[in-house]
């Protein structure tokens, strides 16, 4: 995903949950034990990208000031911090290190001209790379101490050039020094490392607190023991010619990858007593590699299709049980959040690249899962807190489904009401399992609709005098709220249910005759709309007025929580013109809820129990994304009326 951007310091005002994820190539460079992760991600129209992969896999750009670009990052250590490097003004490559807060440093390099580049970082801050310096420019492996002071690193003896890989946390660093494999002690001591007999070239990749050391000799893959004893690791089939150990952790276990030379390569772990196990590739995929590994044995790295250009960043939990990481990268054209539940899942729609939009689901780190992969047809409306979500789908002898996702992802339509199967829309669900909607017969009105936890439907009763209408939402007393019809009158008359079926009209506004009731939370409070002005309705159908802006063209209310909190928006200036996502509080106060960085409308469209709002926004590149405003941390958002 698309995936969630937050910005540095405290909690965040807006979170981008993206879009479908545009075409990028991508991979992690690093993991922690807490399973957080980094590395880049590289798209054609912006370059490479820093990001850091959540444990949830939501994935968050890492910001440079704007005088920096082409960011990579190459390490995490186990506090959050991330080691990588960045293009400056001059486009000569620095050294950088990010906090776990998002703030960035440029790290001391002693060529205002040469390149610099941050590899490694261990628990206490201390950062392992390599420099490029004098003339003719010759690269070398350094260290940069937790206040940014870096000291270059001995080559070993006949060497010119070196480069640093990986340190542990004793401060021990791994690379290379000339051609070969050598190891750094604590007090900046290097040491070479034996290559296997008859190789003259090797490399070291990866370090543990023990002092063991993994890499590559010739074409093989190799580890080292703490004494300096060259092992070599097997291969993972009689063909493959060449394998790469990239990293180990402190119970011995490796990751890295195993192929024939430079194609074909398969992602795999050593255990401690050098068994080798394939990890598999993403579905679809036939190469991967492993990258990093963390105490917990889990892998990072990337997985791709060998016909098609692009890696996935990609993460295992045990052979064969990968993630695709890429799909959480914010991008696409447009996303709309439609509902989210208290648990901070999120549904709404997405436009691929090429194609319709497609429903989808975000999870609380902002990860996006398309909810009908092979078609564009079905539209996500509700979610209850078990993570149910209900809709239409019209693939089916092409007419409009009640349909219901089960929390794995499994579709399933609803039985329709007896003569009522011509077309059925599912819109609301409680925390029971309850669905409502509407359904209707061939040449009758849409009907309200309620389905039981198992499914069987009834048809709920009208307005005395009325022939058709709609179920919209139903709370977890089993109160329903919608409206209520006269076939060809152009008014709308909002109703309300009692959980025995009773139905009652919610009055508008004095002298409206379009009202809608669109949502209510489990106090029997209810919000909507009549005529252009947004409105609440007490449990006992008192009628509110909620006040939008001077000047503003229309105001509609959208959910509200269990506290009373209310989400909506307005259209500015005349119709047409941009709107403004809002808030109100149970004593009536407006806020403006604020765009993404460079963006400039807002919609606001559901909120939870707890008071997150989800929605969309505009972006500094003119794309709409879907975004969640957490109940807390709105600082940016500002009262414009009271």
């Amino acid at each position: 995903m698309s995936g969630a951007q937050e910005a540095a310091g405290e909690s965040a005002p807006i979170i981008d949950l993206g879009a479908f994820p545009v075409d990028s190539d991508s991979h992690v460079n690093g993991i922690n034990d807490d399973g957080t992760m980094a590395g880049v991600y590289t798209t054609a129209a912006d370059g490479a990208i820093a990001v850091r992969w959540n444990a949830d896999g939501a994935v968050v750009p890492l910001t440079v000031p704007g005088t920096h670009r082409m960011t990579e990052a190459r390490a995490i250590n186990a506090k959050g911090f991330i080691a990588g490097s960045a293009y400056d003004d001059l486009s000569v490559r620095r050294a950088v290190r990010w906090r776990p807060d998002g703030s960035f440093t440029e790290l001391s390099s002693p060529d205002r001209y040469g390149h610099a580049e941050a590899t490694a970082i261990n628990t206490g801050g201390i950062v392992a790379g390599t420099v490029t310096i004098g003339t003719p420019p010759a690269k070398r492996a350094a260290r940069w101490d937790a206040n940014g002071v870096m000291t270059l690193l001995p080559l070993a003896p006949g060497d010119s050039r070196s480069a640093a890989a990986a340190i542990n946390d004793a401060g021990v660093i791994v690379g290379t020094s000339g051609n070969q494999a050598v190891r750094w002690k604590s007090d900046g001591t290097v040491v070479r490392l034996a290559p296997l007999p008859g190789d003259d070239r090797s490399s070291a990749e990866g370090v543990n607190n023990a002092g063991v050391v993994v890499g590559g000799s010739g074409a093989r893959p190799v580890r080292w023991a703490a004494n300096g004893t060259v092992t070599a690791l097997p291969l993972l089939r009689p063909g493959d010619a060449a394998g790469d150990a990239k990293a180990i952790n402190d119970s011995g276990v490796i990751t890295g990858s195993s192929g024939i030379g430079g194609s074909a390569r398969s992602a795999v772990v050593w255990d401690a007593r050098g068994t080798i196990t394939d990890l598999g590739a993403l579905p679809g995929h036939d190469q991967s590699a492993g990258a990093a590994i963390n105490a917990l044995g889990v892998v990072a790295g990337d997985s791709e299709r060998t016909s098609v250009r692009g890696r996935h960043a990609a993460r295992w939990t045990a052979p064969h049980r990968v993630t695709d990481l890429s799909r959480s990268f914010p991008g696409g054209e447009r996303a709309e959040a439609f509902a989210i539940n208290v648990h901070g899942q999120a549904i709404g729609q997405s436009l691929p690249p090429e194609g319709m939009a497609h429903p989808v689901t975000w999870s609380r780190g902002g990860v996006l899962t398309d909810l009908s992969p092979g078609s564009n047809t079905p539209k996500a409306n509700a979610i209850n807190a078990h993570g149910v979500i209900v809709g239409t789908d019209n693939r089916e002898l092409s007419k409009d489904r009640a349909v219901r996702w089960e929390p794995d992802g499994t579709m399933t339509g609803l039985k329709e009401p007896e003569y009522h199967t011509y077309r059925s829309l599912a819109s609301g669900i409680n925390d029971s399992g309850a669905i409502v909607g509407s359904a209707r017969s061939r040449r009758g009105s849409l009907q309200p609709t309620r389905w039981a936890p198992d499914g069987t439907p009834a048809l709920l009763p009208l307005l005395p005098g009325h022939d058709g209408g709609f179920a919209k939402a139903i709370n977890n007393r089993g109160v329903i709220i919608g409206r209520s019809d006269i076939r060809g009158e152009t008014g709308r008359h909002a109703v309300r249910w009692a959980p025995d079926g009773t139905v009652t009209e919610l009055a508008g506004l004095p002298g409206e005759t379009y009202t809608h009731a669109v949502a209510l939370n489990d106090r029997g409070e209810i919000v909507g709309y009549s005529g252009e002005h947004a409105v609440r309705w007490s449990p006992d159908g008192r009628v509110t007025k909620l006040s939008i802006p001077e000047g503003t063209y229309h105001g509609e209310a959208t959910g509200i929580s269990d506290a009373g909190i209310v989400s909506g928006w307005y259209r500015a200036g005349v119709a047409g013109g941009p709107g403004q996502a809002l808030r109100w509080t149970p004593d009536g106060t407006v806020t403006e809820l604020p765009p993404l960085p460079g963006g400039h409308e807002t919609k606001a469209n559901g909120i939870n129990a707890l008071g997150d709002i989800v929605g969309s926004s505009d972006n500094s590149a003119g794309k709409v994304h879907a975004v969640r405003w957490p109940a807390t941390g709105n600082a940016a958002a500002q009262p414009v009326i009271r």
